[in-house]
């Protein structure tokens, strides 16, 4: 029995050793084609001038070799792991101050997303077809436009960047009755199609910088006297982003990030995402509003930010 485990665990050690042979392999390489030999190189020349100089009688000079690569590579991550950890609490706190109120313990964030409603007992009003468009679908009676999902994961990733716990997010379809949901912190995605950007929209349109036109194809400015407007072209789509504090309720903030189409919500989530740093640089904790465009040809990465008041017209309503 003795001898069948032994030979057992002897095969078993066998079938490890390409296993082991591969790893060792790979990580030579990482060390060979990385900076990492910086730190073995280091060492060696730590360890030389240790064993040479300081300790010239020393009779074990592999040992202060050997320990000099060791204090030379401890040293070297030890210092970029606290780097890198100084970099992250101070993007957190940049973050944190960009979403203000959000990003305070305890606090609730309310993401309200569109979702549109389709009439399964009578498909002819309201057909699906699937990829191809080759033939119709049953499918489901929820639905959610492209942008909306894929502006989400983006918003989704910011607020996890400044470490918002999951516990304290929560998506709300747009058409569901706001209840307390709108008194407290939240980020609207869409346009008009979104029940919660109407309402801002039309109750606080004084109060906002930018806003949609009625039928949301266009994003308007009041100048006073005059309005101006910017619209999607065959070449651009446009999107606006707005952070507002108190507006729907004393120290509570909401962010409406929204496009005239789908490619334009997705592009302003994606900007708030990828220049966040930036825009709490920029901004710190104070409101601010921006127009965004974004190139069709190559999505939402695409993204640049619009001087508004220099590439508007002036909107002549009739």
């Amino acid at each position: 029995m003795i001898w069948q485990f032994l030979k057992h665990n002897r095969q078993h050690s066998f079938e490890k050793i390409p296993i082991v042979i591969k790893w060792t392999i790979n990580c030579l390489r990482k060390l060979i084609y990385t900076e990492r030999w910086k730190y073995l190189f280091g060492g060696l020349i730590i360890g030389i001038f240790t064993t040479y100089l300081i300790l010239p009688k020393t009779q074990s000079p592999s040992f202060w070799m050997l320990l000099g690569v060791l204090v030379s590579i401890i040293g070297v991550i030890g210092f970029n792991a606290i780097k890198e950890w100084k970099n992250k609490i101070r993007a957190r706190t940049r973050i944190g101050k960009l979403l203000g109120p959000i990003h305070n313990p305890g606090e609730k964030c309310i993401i309200f997303v569109t979702e549109y409603y389709r009439d399964l007992k009578d498909l002819s009003k309201s057909v699906l077809y699937n990829y191809d468009k080759t033939k119709s679908v049953v499918g489901t009676a929820r639905l959610m436009g492209t942008g909306d999902a894929s502006a989400l994961p983006y918003i989704y990733g910011l607020l996890m960047k400044a470490d918002k716990p999951y516990k304290e997010i929560s998506v709300v379809k747009s058409y569901v009755s706001f209840g307390e949901d709108f008194s407290e912190n939240f980020m609207c995605i869409g346009g008009l199609t979104n029940k919660a950007t109407k309402v801002l929209m039309d109750q606080y349109k004084t109060e906002l910088k930018y806003f949609f036109s009625e039928h949301g194809n266009l994003i308007l400015k009041d100048y006073g006297k005059i309005r101006k407007y910017i619209r999607s072209d065959s070449e651009c789509d446009y999107g606006l982003i707005i952070k507002q504090t108190g507006l729907n309720r004393e120290n509570k903030v909401l962010f409406i990030i929204a496009g005239i189409s789908d490619l334009g919500t997705t592009g302003a989530a994606y900007y708030l995402l990828d220049r966040a740093t930036d825009l709490a640089d920029e901004y710190d904790e104070k409101d601010f509003s921006l127009i965004i465009g974004v190139k069709r040809e190559v999505g939402e990465k695409s993204v640049f930010r619009v001087d508004f008041d220099n590439n508007s017209r002036e909107y002549i309503q009739g």
